[in-house]
């Protein structure tokens, strides 16, 4: 598994979803927080004010400007109060209060944000709200409220507001990896046993966690569907190698007798003739018993048991030498195309069969007067072992090469050619027994008869 592939995972985007779904909901509920929180301070500010509108008010009408101004004096001298007080005239001349200067070059009725510049602090801006009365006979009353106090406190509520979602954004996608790292593990893990479980361990199971949970549950079951399987195809193994080792018998018996039968002087030529056809029938049918008990031995994996190192180059040159005749007496050229010394670990027996079906394959199939390329090197590519048989023939359609690799299979264009349609099945089984990459494609493509080359890249 790649570093960052389980970002790709269904566990990771879930969990992203539902830790959007979060953020989303957190900052929902804190924006409503925030405005109401906005909103109170405002509210609280104006009923405030105009409670102190009130008072100046009541002081105007009991005690005359005389009692207004005095009354504004004492207040806007206490150094504790955030509370701001002004007197001015028509003109904009401060009378009275703590405002060093009238904040609007305009006076109109009505409620004003400002900054101002306190007298003991001249050089110090600050905010404030404030509502401006028109005053009889004296001009402007401005009371209003410095806000700095309660502008910091709205900007550290939304200041904390703002981590609070980070920090669950944060944990949030912390906790997802988390999540989806663990589970991206145990998918990689399960998918790791079906691998080796595909290329042939058929006794490997998944691994239980212990846990309960859904993925226990699903692997136990999966547990149970292999062991089924299993039991199956040990079944049909069995019944297969015992019909093919109880059949290989007599017929190997019956075919000893034909042949003694042939040596009895004064034969009718008839009779010799079905001699011979029964003897080539009884040596397909053992052939086939033969290929079919060789792939029950590759697919089990007993043959690993004879592992050993095969000088590859060498084993491709006899094969090529022994079917070099046939290939002469059909027209064909086979060419033997070693491009370097070459070996690998494996069966020789099985690698021998293995070569012999393809070249016998490619041999079979060729066009008249064709070419055959027999190949053992090293994959330029890669540099892994490689081993290739090419030829001339029709080929086999992309949409077919998987199909003609199961047994019994042959294509409907190639019926009236002798086979059993188990030699790509053997090289099949075989392949996987050694950990080889078959790889089915053409020789020549774009040409009318595109041939087939079969191309087998071992480990390095």
């Amino acid at each position: 598994m790649s570093r960052f592939s389980f970002l790709r995972t269904t566990t990771f985007r879930l969990a992203a979803f539902h830790l959007g779904l979060f953020i989303l909901s957190v900052a929902v509920v804190l924006a409503v927080v925030y405005w109401f929180t906005a909103g109170f301070i405002n509210r609280h500010t104006e009923e405030t004010v105009l409670r102190e509108v009130q008072e100046l008010s009541n002081a105007m009408n009991d005690r005359g400007r005389i009692g207004l101004l005095r009354l504004i004096s004492e207040r806007a001298g206490d150094q504790r109060s955030d509370m701001i007080y002004a007197v001015a005239s028509p003109t904009g001349e401060i009378i009275a209060g703590n405002l060093a200067n009238w904040p609007l070059p305009n006076t109109a009725a009505g409620w004003i944000e400002f900054e101002i510049k306190n007298r003991g602090e001249p050089g110090r801006k600050r905010a404030a709200v404030a509502i401006i009365l028109p005053v009889r006979d004296l001009g402007w009353l401005l009371v209003g409220h410095d806000m700095t106090d309660r502008y910091l406190l709205r900007g550290q509520i939304l200041l904390g507001m703002i981590w609070a979602v980070s920090l669950a954004l944060v944990i949030g996608i912390i906790g997802a990896v988390y999540m989806s790292r663990r589970v991206a593990e145990r998918v990689e893990k399960i998918n790791r046993t079906i691998d080796r479980i595909t290329a042939g361990a058929f006794a490997d199971r998944l691994e239980v966690t212990g846990s309960g949970d859904e993925i226990d549950r699903l692997v136990t079951k999966l547990n149970r569907m292999l062991d089924e399987i299993g039991r199956l195809m040990l079944g049909m193994r069995q019944v297969t190698d015992n019909v093919a080792h109880d059949l290989r018998t007599p017929l190997s018996r019956l075919r000893a007798r034909l042949e003694l039968a042939q040596l009895e002087p004064d034969l009718p030529d008839a009779q010799v003739a079905t001699l011979e056809q029964a003897i080539a029938e009884i040596d397909r049918l053992l052939g086939v018993f033969n290929a079919i008990l060789t792939i029950a031995a590759a697919e089990t994996g007993r043959a690993r048991a004879d592992f050993e190192p095969v000088d590859l180059s060498a084993l491709v040159a006899e094969v090529a030498e022994l079917y070099e005749p046939l290939a002469e007496e059909k027209g064909l050229t086979l060419e033997l195309a070693n491009a370097d010394p070459v070996s690998v670990r494996g069966s020789r027996q099985l690698l021998a069969q293995l070569a012999s079906n393809l070249v016998e394959n490619a041999v079979k199939y060729a066009s008249p007067g064709g070419h055959v390329q027999v190949a053992a090197g090293h994959d330029l590519a890669s540099g892994r072992p490689l081993l290739s048989v090419a030829d001339d023939g029709p080929g086999i359609p992309a949409d077919q090469r998987d199909k003609v690799l199961e047994r019994f299979v042959r294509l409907e264009a190639h019926r009236g050619t002798p086979g059993h349609g188990l030699g790509l099945s053997l090289v099949a089984a075989v392949a996987r027994l050694h950990d080889a990459d078959l790889l089915l494609d053409d020789h020549r493509p774009g040409m009318e008869q595109p041939g087939l080359r079969v191309s087998l890249r071992f480990p390095g």
